[in-house]
């Protein structure tokens, strides 16, 4: 089977599953994107150790499973404020450091750093983004729970998708001008503003078919998200170019692991979370 045809088919059925998870009801998506924090975390300390930097992976997926259950609990299942989230992030921390000064391991400072990397890289956004759709403007009367909208989930990655298929073509056919060569030596300017026109376009339909927001709220929501989503991938490849490797991992065939098809998304996520709370 060739790549593209695996690409294709791996492409589909996933992004398939994902939408209908997404859809179904709000415990789906928190499920699907649980999975997705934990694949990535084992991807991420995977990549640490095969490059022979120390880490505490056990701890450090641990961590960041915790941090994730704990921002789904958040005001929603159970009384938890915004400062347990706090003191429970600072605890994990001084776990580290004490796992470290009863270990025998040499460089305990730098283990703890790239172990607590790897959660504020994946855990945290991804925990962030379980609150996104949560409309606490219109509640339901019935349980007393924010609304799930799911729709703007769907924007989101849609308008990620958009972008990267419009970058793709444009800088495809047109790219003659690096962007970022010293990182990623394929991406063009050309293929940027192709992406960005692209999920533009791509967002009069959102405004149209699902709404919510009013038309200047969803363009600042596609610059936000198109920016800061293609920043991210270029972040990734400085982590693999730095760990010298070419995919985060072999989970989605045709695709790599799942930090190659998250990495935009997971950027994103705190510049967009931040975008529509002062949007709204």
């Amino acid at each position: 089977m060739s790549n593209l045809l695996q690409r294709t088919i791996t492409g589909i059925l996933g992004a398939a599953f994902m939408l209908f998870a997404i859809w179904f009801n709000y415990i789906s998506f928190i499920a699907i994107f649980f999975l997705v924090n934990i694949f990535s975390l084992y991807e991420y300390y995977q990549l640490l150790k095969k490059s022979n930097i120390g880490a505490n992976a056990s701890v450090g997926t641990i961590g960041g499973i915790a941090i994730f259950i704990l921002f789904v609990l958040h005001e929603q299942y159970l009384p938890i404020s915004t400062g347990i989230l706090l003191a429970a992030t600072c605890l994990l921390f001084m776990v580290l450091l004490l796992v470290e000064l009863f270990s025998i391991n040499e460089q305990p400072l730098s283990r703890v750093a790239y172990t607590i990397f790897g959660i504020l890289y994946i855990s945290l956004p991804l925990s962030l983004f379980t609150k996104i759709p949560l409309d606490y403007h219109g509640f339901n009367i019935q349980d007393n729970f924010p609304i799930y909208r799911f729709e703007i989930i769907y924007a989101i990655l849609f308008l990620i998708w958009a972008n990267d298929i419009g970058a793709y073509f444009a800088g495809k056919y047109f790219g003659k001008h690096k962007l970022f060569e010293r990182i990623s030596p394929k991406k063009t300017w050309e293929g940027s503003a192709g992406g960005l026109l692209t999920a533009i376009l791509f967002t009069y339909l959102l405004y149209t078919y699902i709404g919510i927001f009013s038309i200047p709220v969803w363009i600042g929501l596609c610059i936000v998200t198109v920016i800061a989503g293609s920043l991210g991938d270029l972040v990734e490849s400085m982590i693999k170019r730095t760990l010298n490797v070419k995919d985060s991992g072999t989970l989605l065939p045709g695709h790599g692991g799942f930090l190659d098809r998250f990495d935009a998304l997971i950027f994103a996520i705190p510049f967009i979370y931040l975008y529509l709370n002062l949007a709204n």
